[in-house]
């Protein structure tokens, strides 16, 4: 789930959203122990390129069935998340579907839930009262970058084969939040230009 703030910054509660690398080798050993298949119903093979998206509908589609399949959001105290403890209940939230406690530390798979306890536990120790079970964790955000990278050329910024065609920001892979779409959206934008002087 990704958290929202007001612009004016007024809210009580701040929010962040934690992100943890996935690894090929990682949905691979995953995929090798438990089928995944797109919510076409096709089954996807671990080298496809559409491997990581099977990954994140599969991590979505956790998400809602222990959210209790609806809107309302799963949920765990931090420091229980860390310690592997269920919480039995859960502190206010600015997410207006509501909370519903759950074990996030179980379902999700180990290498990330392994790579956000070493995370908070650093974050723990380097900046105090940041591991707190004040703090709430909501899952799940899966959608920081695509997971499918669309070619382009990397000096016109067109697409390989199509030409005219400029891939650009998340959506085609080579941007991962505001900022960095914005920065590339600027470059796609200088090679668009550069195209139609010469077209």
């Amino acid at each position: 789930v990704n958290g929202m703030s007001p612009s004016n910054r007024g809210s009580r509660w701040s929010n962040s959203g934690m992100v943890v690398e996935v690894r090929p080798e990682d949905y691979t050993s995953l995929m090798n122990n438990e089928e995944l298949i797109m919510n076409n119903g096709e089954r996807v093979e671990s080298d496809s390129p559409l491997a990581l998206m099977a990954f994140q509908e599969r991590l979505e589609e956790l998400c809602w069935l222990n959210g209790g399949m609806k809107q309302t959001a799963p949920a765990q105290r931090m420091v229980d998340f860390v310690n592997k403890k269920n919480s039995f209940d859960l502190p206010e939230s600015s997410y207006t579907p509501g909370l519903l406690a759950s074990p996030l530390h179980f379902w999700m798979p180990e290498f990330v839930t392994g790579r956000l306890r070493e995370g908070f536990r650093h974050f723990g120790k380097v900046s105090k009262g940041f591991l707190t079970n004040d703090a709430v964790m909501i899952g799940v955000e899966t959608r920081t970058s695509s997971p499918v990278r669309i070619l382009r050329d990397k000096e016109s910024y067109q697409h390989i084969t199509l030409k005219g065609l400029f891939p650009c920001g998340e959506g085609a892979g080579y941007a991962g939040g505001i900022v960095s779409a914005a920065i590339d959206g600027e470059r796609c934008a200088e090679g668009v230009a550069g195209y139609l002087s010469l077209v």
